[in-house]
C-alpha cells in the first residue's frame, strides 16, 4: 500500500490552514510592519491582509512583497537543503514557500499593469520613469515560471505523483484566507475576496506541482496524525481570527 494514501488529512488540513496565517505575518507585520519602523513612522492599521502606517515611505510601501519573498526564499531553502526529516515539515515548508512566492511574483504582474497597492506606492514614492511597469511585469513573470519549477521539482519526491497531499492544504489555505479576510469589519467581502485572489488564483501554478513524477527518488514518509500540532494549530488560527484578522490598531 502507498505510504502518501494513508496521510492524515486532518494534519494536511492544519497544513493548509497555517500557511496563509505565517504568509500574511510575513507581509504584513515583518514587511510592512518592519518597513515601517524603518520609514519613522507608526502601525495604524493591522489586518489579515490590510496594513496602514501614519508617515509611510517607500520603505513601508514595499516591505511587504518583500517581507513574504523573504520568507518563502527561507522555507524553500530549508527544505532544499535536506534539513527536515519531518514530512509533514517538508510539506509545509513547500506549500508555504511555494504559496508565498506566487503571491509576491502575481502581485508584481498585476500592480505592474494598474500602477496600485505596494509597488505602485513605490514607484509614486520614488517617481520612478513609466518604463517600470514593463520591469517589473517582466521580472513577476520570470520570477513565477522559475518559482513553479523550483517547487514541482521539490514536489515529485514529496507527493510520489499523489495530489491529495498538495491539493488538501492548497484548498484549506484558499478557505482560511477568505475567512480570515472576512472578518475585518472595515470591508468584510473586499478583503475576502482580497484572500481568495492571493492564496487562491495568485498561487494557481502550484497546482502544477500535483502530478510531478519522483523519477525513481524515495517518497517522503507517512503523514502521521499529530495531536499537538493539531492542538497548536487550532489555538493559533483561533487567535490570530479573534485579533488581528478583527484589526488592531488606531484605524480598527
Amino acid at each position: 500500500m502507498n505510504k502518501v494514501s494513508n496521510d492524515d488529512a486532518l494534519t494536511l488540513v492544519a497544513v493548509g490552514a497555517l500557511v496563509p496565517i505565517v504568509a500574511s505575518l510575513a507581509h504584513e507585520a515583518l514587511g510592512h510592519g518592519v518597513g515601517c519602523a524603518i520609514d519613522g513612522g507608526r502601525i495604524t492599521l493591522l489586518t489579515f491582509l490590510v496594513f496602514r502606517c501614519a508617515g509611510a515611505g517607500p520603505i513601508a510601501d514595499g516591505g511587504g512583497p518583500v517581507g513574504a519573498f523573504v520568507v518563502g526564499c527561507v522555507a524553500l531553502a530549508i527544505l532544499a537543503a535536506g534539513k527536515p526529516r519531518s514530512a509533514v515539515l517538508k510539506l509545509f515548508l513547500l506549500t508555504l514557500g511555494g504559496m508565498a512566492l506566487l503571491w509576491v511574483w502575481a502581485q508584481m504582474v498585476r500592480e505592474a499593469i494598474d500602477g496600485s497597492d505596494d509597488w505602485g506606492h513605490v514607484a509614486a514614492d520614488l517617481a520612478w520613469p513609466a518604463r517600470w511597469h514593463l520591469i517589473a511585469c517582466a521580472i513577476g513573470v520570470i520570477g513565477y515560471v522559475v518559482t513553479v519549477r523550483v517547487i514541482g521539482r521539490m514536489a515529485g519526491p514529496l507527493t510520489g505523483g499523489h495530489p491529495m497531499r498538495l491539493l488538501i492544504p492548497y484548498l484549506v489555505a484558499t478557505a482560511s484566507a477568505v475567512a480570515l479576510g472576512a472578518l475585518w469589519h472595515g470591508a468584510r467581502a473586499g478583503s475576502a475576496l482580497d484572500g481568495l485572489l492571493s492564496f487562491g488564483v495568485a498561487p494557481l501554478g502550484y497546482l502544477l506541482a500535483l502530478r510531478r513524477p519522483t523519477r525513481g527518488a524515495d517518497v517522503a514518509g507517512t503523514i502521521e496524525r499529530n495531536i499537538v500540532l493539531l492542538s497548536c494549530v487550532a489555538v493559533l488560527w483561533t487567535l490570530f481570527a479573534l485579533t488581528i484578522a478583527r484589526g488592531v490598531g488606531r484605524l480598527a
